[in-house]
């Protein structure tokens, strides 16, 4: 017998809010976690739920924007040959695709050019820029790369290239001699949203460029969408205009690739959400990129005929299914090796048999795992290549910069960046990479995050748990970094049934009820140890809740991220300060905070 079941993680419960702001279509529930994330005004609500055109910034507010426009509005006059030269990521896909799709539509093919991440790596190089002057190229614009490649734009100049460098990574101390080098992390940029992804910068200025030339171009903000999510931007600001203006294209588009790309990644291709493009989409896109090459992502999301769209579809899905069995050979490898370093500080991994393209996959698992800065790294020919992902304390592209003195390139952002070097300069690499303090640059403000801890959001009796809360927090989507999708704390459940399912048992199906009501739940890779709940037992969970379908009929499920029996539950605590409160007092607390009244 199961007995007492503790939580596995500590729950971290949000304060009291006693007296939230009443909202517009919003119960009490959801108006609490809206005051807790800062609005405190219908205004500022509205402002965030519908962000779209509106929301948009003037492009012109970009340092070099209006400079890269020019100049693109004359090529075009000209008739010059045009070149973009993008990265094998999804976002840097995306920005290829935006300008191809904004430059045919203003009468224009350009030439396309994304580097093999085997054969190439990251960034500009001499001989690719040397190949595109060759094919009479006179003017390369970039996309998510290139502000740190002073020494390639240098010689693209000498040999009567002109450069647009448009990237949103962060620059190093000296800008590359380009026509225009548009970034809004130039230290003399004064752009109100710095945090547009490459995606999201091609499509501003490719949509502003058709503006001008008195176009309008449909799929811009389609495609900019997935980088955008895929390079996991905040959803606020323009980032989130962005997703939402692309989310409602991409629901009716007519491009047969972006068709065929959503019928074989989304559940209702007709109607596609961000979680759609960040757990469904992207993984497909950057597939490509990752162990095969980037053209064929490209192609897919420019193809306008049905049966060639439907081909690149088929043979993306098979990229991605051989990506996802490299990844989980590769994760399981280095969870082992990570497990001899039981520290806080940046993890350093290295394994040369791995596929280069899915290093990056790896970190960010093991990033948010065990919530520490982590590097993976791989010999690549005669060179060592690495990615780093990191919590909200450690600000990656910093991190590079301070070991440039052993790498041969560096690049990225806050929480993301890649490098390579000389196998000879490994260790001393290593040695300067782990000594980095967190958080890092000193005095950054956000506090480490904890392997073992869950933010809770918003503490809530089972009796608020139905179809009316799931449409209220749907409302709030598209989710992402700056606005997660909100972690709640149940209380008040049944079990019904619960039972261990799927590949080896990993993973525990519930089945909780609240009254005579039934909510479906699954608790994802639960250890082995972790006793299952008995039938019966009074449980509190904590994990988001979704709406989807199962069988045909649409169901709300709660995705759990731990639980615990009534009598070891965190919120146990509160459940007795609700009860001893007065009545005035409990009240509130009962209806704001979720706690149940005393029975």
């Amino acid at each position: 017998m199961a007995g007492v079941i503790p939580p596995r993680l500590e729950w971290l419960l949000p304060p009291p809010v006693l007296d939230p702001p009443a909202f517009t279509g919003f119960g009490r529930p959801v108006a609490t976690l809206l005051a807790r994330r800062g609005f405190s005004t219908q205004a500022d609500l509205d402002a965030f739920l519908l962000a779209g055109r509106a929301s948009l910034h003037p492009v012109s507010l970009m340092a070099d924007a209006d400079t890269a426009l020019e100049r693109l509005g004359l090529a075009l006059d000209r008739g010059e040959r045009i070149a973009i030269w993008g990265d094998y990521d999804a976002d840097g896909m995306s920005a290829v695709a935006v300008w191809t799709i904004a430059l045919r539509a203003l009468g224009a093919e350009a030439v396309r050019h994304v580097p093999s991440r085997l054969a190439d790596g990251y960034g500009l190089s001499r001989a690719g820029l040397d190949r595109l002057a060759g094919m009479g190229v006179s003017l390369v614009v970039t996309c998510d790369c290139g502000v740190v490649n002073v020494t390639e734009v240098a010689h693209a100049r000498a040999i009567g290239l002109d450069l647009i460098v448009t990237d949103h990574h962060l620059p190093g101390p000296e800008l590359p001699p380009a026509v225009a080098v548009v970034d809004p992390h130039r230290p003399d940029c004064a752009y109100p949203d710095p945090d547009l992804t490459g995606a999201g910068i091609a499509f501003k200025l490719a949509a502003e460029l058709a503006r001008r030339r008195g176009a309008s171009v449909p799929d811009l903000a389609g495609v900019a969408a997935i980088g955008t999510v895929a390079d996991m931007a905040p959803m606020t600001g323009e980032s989130r205009a962005i997703v939402r203006l692309g989310l409602e294209e991409l629901a009716t588009t007519g491009r047969a690739g972006l068709r065929a790309l959503l019928a074989r990644a989304c559940e209702h291709p007709e109607q596609p959400t961000a979680r759609d493009l960040a757990y469904a989409v992207a993984p497909r896109v950057n597939a490509a990129g990752r162990i095969d090459e980037a053209e064929l992502a490209i192609s897919l999301l420019l193809e306008e005929e049905p049966e060639a769209a439907a081909r690149l579809a088929d043979a993306l899905e098979e990229v991605h299914r051989r990506r996802r069995a490299l990844t989980l050979s590769a994760l399981s490898a280095a969870r082992e090796m990570a497990a001899s370093d039981d520290g806080r500080g940046p993890l350093l991994l290295r394994h040369d048999e791995w596929a280069p393209g899915i290093i990056g996959l790896v970190a960010g698992r093991l990033a948010d795992d065990l919530a520490r800065p982590v590097a993976v790294a791989v010999l690549v020919g005669e060179e060592v290549r690495g990615s780093v992902r990191a919590p909200e304390d450690f600000h990656v592209a910093s991190a590079l910069e301070a070991c440039a003195t052993f790498l041969t390139k560096r690049g990225g952002h806050a929480g993301a960046g890649g490098f390579s070097l000389l196998p000879a300069a490994w260790e001393r690499f290593a040695d300067a990479f782990r000594a980095l303090p967190r958080p890092y640059p000193a005095g950054a403000p956000a506090a480490p995050r904890e392997a073992n801890r869950v933010i809770v959001d918003l503490v809530l009796p089972a009796s608020h748990l139905g179809w009316s809360l799931a449409a209220e927090l749907d409302r709030l989507a598209p989710y992402g970094p700056g606005h997660l999708e909100p972690i709640v704390a149940v209380t008040g459940l049944r079990v019904g049934d619960a039972r261990r399912v799927g590949p080896d048992a990993r993973h525990v199906a519930l089945r909780l009820l609240r009254g005579a009501e039934t909510v479906d739940a699954i608790a994802f890779a639960t250890p082995a140890e972790r006793p299952v709940p008995e039938e019966g037992v009074s449980l509190d969970v904590v994990g988001t809740l979704e709406r989807d379908t199962f069988q045909g009929q649409p169901r709300l499920r709660l995705q759990v991220l731990d639980y615990a029996t009534a009598d070891a539950s965190p919120l146990l605590a509160r459940r007795r300060a609700a009860r001893a409160a007065p009545t005035s007092q409990a009240v509130p607390l009962r209806v704001g905070e979720g706690l149940p009244a005393a029975s």
